[in-house]
């Protein structure tokens, strides 16, 4: 058995190695994650193109004519699977998994299979007419004559699969918009490629009329090369951009893309529903949807429309869209409120009618026993001192609820434009309104500096006054409050977008049993009396910080202290 040498190999060889590659790629990645129809038709896709240009390869290097028309022959098992694997993996990348039934499967290989079937036969010489060696400058290549079934079952089936293939991309391509072009161009190069080089071929055009080499697997490497970009520059398997149809086109939110001249490029049915709109509105400015729309600004809007139906109230959340760092344009994603906001005014109006009809007669209440203990005999017996005292705190604990209940109720309610706030001065603020109750516990206050963040100042103060007052409040036993000492230490860490701030206390801690429902209204922990507070405190903070789109824990033990972490989003520099 002899060798020849040509150039013309390299490319094919090329084609081969890097199909084998994309190929343990995906195994490798289905390990890592979880196994696909999509990574499992990719793979097989590229097995097969490394089969079908791997058999080509050893054919143009041979000299042997035997071994020729053997490999002749066995590249078919690839070239022929190439095209139905492929299209069966845009079917699954495009999300219809539903179209891979076992009969769809066995369909569109019916024919390569029978194609198989006939060029092992070759029966009255349908595939191959004769096969022949030339001496192509040099080189011993083998020729064939083909019959009219190697152009029915091979070439025409390969072009119909093809563009059967070309058109879901190019249909997935116009309906979800530019933004997912990069992906189906390089699909389209690497399907388009063999199949316009082998019509060019079959036609005679030059220069791919040279005997020297079969330009078709060796067009292949263009192809090659196209999916590794696909692959690993545009996260072809992972990001799967043009199959969005399960997480955009069926999300109950509306959904939509827009570029940098601020037109809708893609949107939802939920969207189309949502704006009652009756006309298409994929290229139509944004505007014409949300004119009210802030869409530089990453906190949450809530914009009102008229719609057929009355007054909509939606939710708004504008994200930038970018690709490393070129700017493509934004993601809308609208929610409506309208029935949410119903219900939280309820809830708002509820509680300020609550408040304002028993705030008064809790006032007056107040008053008078404070009028009957001046009036009293200083001879009143010791216990009905004490009840007297247990009145007047039980209606300030009343006004204090009723406070609590009306600021929990609102926090919804609240304007949701988020502004730079400097934490530094917002923890100052709650020192001052705190200064006595940190005296009369014999705490000490340790803080570093703190960053600014994004948020609405009141509820922040809110937020630390809380937090402080409870530390206070518990961090020390009311039997040991006037020996004991108590420190609290507030600081803050960078935590990606979000800045995460920890109030700790070496007080005396919690049963971790109360640690699952700390959180919860009302909640006051298992060794609480009636003068423990509202019970509303915490529940208030966890309010505030989800309102702020950040997270809130707690850590703490007996004798332990006790360690509130929560997060707030950072304030970005402008770029």
């Amino acid at each position: 058995m002899s060798w020849q040498h040509t150039i013309y190999a390299y490319p094919i060889l090329l084609s081969t190695t890097v199909s084998l590659v994309l190929a343990a790629y995906a195994v490798w990645y289905g390990r890592q994650h979880r196994q696909t129809p999509t990574l499992q038709t990719f793979a097989a896709m590229n097995i097969a193109i490394a089969i079908w240009t791997g058999f080509s390869a050893v054919k143009l290097l041979s000299t042997d004519p035997a071994l020729q028309f053997q490999t002749y022959r066995l590249l078919y098992f690839g070239s022929s699977s190439v095209g139905p694997l492929l299209l069966l993996f845009v079917l699954t990348y495009t999300d219809r998994i539903t179209v891979l039934r076992p009969s769809i499967v066995l369909a569109v290989f019916a024919v390569p299979v029978l194609f198989w079937a006939l060029l092992f036969t070759n029966p009255y010489d349908v595939v191959i007419v004769e096969s022949y060696l030339v001496d192509a400058d040099g080189l011993v290549v083998m020729r064939t004559q083909t019959g009219p079934a190697h152009i029915l079952f091979s070439f025409t089936y390969a072009l119909f699969i093809a563009l059967v293939t070309i058109g879901v991309l190019l249909h997935e391509s116009f309906k979800r918009g530019w933004s997912y072009l990069p992906q189906a161009v390089l699909m389209g190069v690497a399907i388009s490629t063999p199949v316009i080089v082998s019509a060019l071929t079959s036609a005679g055009i030059p220069p791919f009329t040279l005997d020297s080499v079969n330009f078709v697997p060796a067009s292949t490497a263009v192809s090659a090369v196209a999916l590794s970009v696909a692959t690993f520059r545009y996260r072809l398997l992972d990001l799967r951009p043009i199959a969005n149809r399960t997480v955009v086109d069926h999300s109950p939110d509306a959904m939509l893309v827009i570029d940098t001249a601020e037109r809708i490029v893609h949107i939802n049915d939920a969207a189309n529903t949502l704006f009652h709109s009756d006309r298409p509105l994929r290229t139509a400015p944004v505007t014409d949807v949300l004119p009210e729309l802030r869409i530089d600004t990453e906190s949450e809007q809530i914009l009102e429309y008229q719609s057929p139906t009355g007054p909509v109230a939606i939710e708004v959340r504008a994200r930038p869209l970018q690709r490393r760092d070129e700017h493509l344009g934004w993601v809308i994603v609208c929610r409506d409120v309208t029935e949410r906001r119903r219900q939280q005014a309820e809830l708002e109006a509820f509680s300020a009618v609550v408040s304002h009809d028993l705030r008064a007669p809790l006032r007056n209440a107040e008053r008078y026993l404070s009028l009957f203990e001046e009036t009293t005999d200083s001879t009143l017996e010791a216990d009905a001192h004490r009840l007297l005292e247990r009145s007047k705190e039980n209606t300030q604990r009343a006004q204090t609820m009723l406070s609590d209940l009306l600021a929990y109720s609102r926090i919804e309610t609240t304007p949701v434009e988020f502004e730079p706030v400097e934490m530094d001065r917002t923890l100052d603020t709650v020192l001052d309104t705190l200064a006595h109750d940190i005296d009369s516990r014999n705490a000490t206050v340790e803080r570093s500096s703190l960053p600014q963040v994004r948020g609405i100042d009141h509820l922040l103060v809110r937020l630390f006054q809380n937090l402080l007052a409870n530390a206070l409040k518990h961090g020390i036993a009311d039997s040991s409050a006037e020996e004991s000492s108590l420190t609290i230490s507030v600081e803050a860490a960078r935590k990606g977008s979000f800045w995460e701030f920890t109030v700790a206390d070496d007080g005396v801690g919690m049963n971790p049993e109360e640690l699952a429902y700390v959180f919860d209204l009302f909640s006051q922990g298992s060794n609480a009396d009636f003068d423990a507070g509202t019970g509303m405190g915490l529940a208030i903070c966890h309010k505030i910080v989800d309102r702020h789109g950040g997270q809130i824990d707690i850590q703490s033990a007996p004798d332990q202290g006790t360690s509130v972490m929560f997060t707030l989003p950072a304030v970005e520099p402008e770029t």
